[in-house]
């Protein structure tokens, strides 16, 4: 079922890289208007000596946290910053590799204030300010080069289960256990909008591509992908029921150009959704183990290709990545590459036809989306993985784990060895 609402032809006003400290202007279709402060790039953090008493793979092991790594995110600008967040209540900033490493001695910002898990990091666009989300119901803002928190983000009355940045400007969005999602202007704090209507925990969502919209799915007891006017609040379109998810949604992706999302549930048939008139227009898989993922195994993770047209992908707890053709009036299975256990993340290459996932095995891999072919496998983590981030260059890639560990594989030919960072 879709329920189209009122048009949203009006985009914010955009602005390019690099103006983003005038980030007010991006907001004047909104309500209110802020001074935006200069926030600079980050440069503390760093890896440390060599563990060889285990085989890893991975280049980098930061070990500061005390329990499970449960939100990793990699700075777009700065190519050596990276931040983590987990269990033990806290978030680091970080930086990667040799030269950070003899720059700062293994230095690491520690972001406390968080009182339960921090589940959620996204940087801002222009990579001076890190957004994190915690099952405590907060949100906070942090200059990403010094540390410093800039604002803690007040609404929800239960766990933050995703922060996302606005494309073009310092707005920060976030879904919640409690039903709902929150925008907020994230210089002054000020709420800008609350996004309710769903029946379940907001599982996922973000803004749309070209800024004119924001996109939540529902989690079980909801079942629903709802579009909304950011500058009103009016939910302008809602699929729920068939043909759409039976079960409640884990990952939605939406297309570069904004015209349809990818969205997976716990139901295991990721379904692609056209934002135009809400209707679903792909079904993929569901009619068997040779077609796709396995039904009632959850898909974890959705992407549309940024590389190849009419090219998506699925990962799920069946151990598949799937790679699909949308090309055809029917969408066919391109390729199925097999774990051996579940697959929590995927993350895609940002130069070249590549997807890393993260799996339950404790494995990062790598996937030629081309082909199918497995690129590169590294080992390491002792634990599930519950997060991955890649580099602005691609050349790295970041890993949160179950074990408590942060670890960073390289794809440069000579890349290994074994290095730690910590506090």
């Amino acid at each position: 079922m879709a329920t189209p609402g009122s048009d949203n032809d009006e985009a914010f006003v955009g602005l390019t890289e690099g103006q983003l400290e005038e980030g007010a202007q991006v907001l004047a279709d909104l309500e209110g208007t802020a001074e935006e402060e200069d926030m600079s790039d980050g440069e503390d953090g760093g890896a440390g000596p060599a563990d060889e008493d285990l085989e890893d793979d991975s280049i980098h092991a930061f070990e500061g946290h005390t329990e499970g790594v449960y939100a990793v995110a990699w700075c777009p600008t700065q190519p050596d910053l990276v931040a983590t967040g987990g269990a033990d209540d806290r978030a680091f900033i970080w930086r990667v590799g040799q030269d950070a490493y003899e720059q700062t001695g293994g230095a690491t910002l520690e972001l406390g204030g968080h009182s339960d898990t921090v589940c959620a990091l996204a940087f801002n666009a222009a990579g001076d300010a890190l957004a994190s989300g915690g099952m405590d119901g907060r949100v906070k803002v942090w200059e990403a080069a010094s540390g410093r928190c800039i604002q803690t983000l007040e609404g929800p009355g239960d766990a933050v289960e995703w922060v996302r940045w606005h494309p073009k400007g310092n707005v920060v969005l976030a879904g919640a256990s409690d039903f709902t999602a929150w925008m907020w202007l994230a210089q002054t704090g000020a709420c800008m909008q609350v996004f309710s209507g769903h029946s379940g925990a907001v599982t996922c969502g973000g803004f749309s591509p070209d800024g004119k919209a924001v996109v939540t799915g529902g989690g079980e007891g909801d079942a629903s992908l709802r579009v909304w006017n950011p500058k009103s609040g009016e939910c302008t379109l809602t699929v729920q029921g068939h043909p759409y998810h039976t079960a409640g949604l884990t990952c939605l992706d939406i297309h570069p150009d904004s015209t349809a999302i990818i969205s997976g549930s716990e139901d295991g048939v990721p379904k692609v959704v056209s934002l135009a008139h809400g209707r679903v227009v792909a079904s993929l898989g569901g009619h068997g183990a040779d077609q796709g993922h396995m039904e009632d195994n959850s898909t974890e993770a959705v992407a549309f290709s940024r590389h190849l047209p009419h090219v998506a992908m699925s990962a799920g707890m069946d151990g598949r990545l799937v790679l699909w053709d949308l090309g055809a009036a029917v969408a066919s299975t391109r390729a199925t590459c097999q774990h051996e256990e579940g697959v929590t993340r995927l993350a895609q290459h940002p130069t070249q036809p590549l997807v890393f996932t993260g799996s339950v095995d404790g494995s990062v891999q790598c996937w030629d989306t081309r082909t199918g072919a497995n690129v590169r496998t590294w080992r390491g983590h002792r634990d599930a993985v519950q997060d991955l981030a890649v580099s602005p260059d691609g050349n790295w890639v970041l890993a949160g784990s179950e074990d408590g560990t942060a670890r960073v594989f390289s794809m440069l030919v000579g890349g290994g060895g074994g290095g730690r960072a910590g506090p």
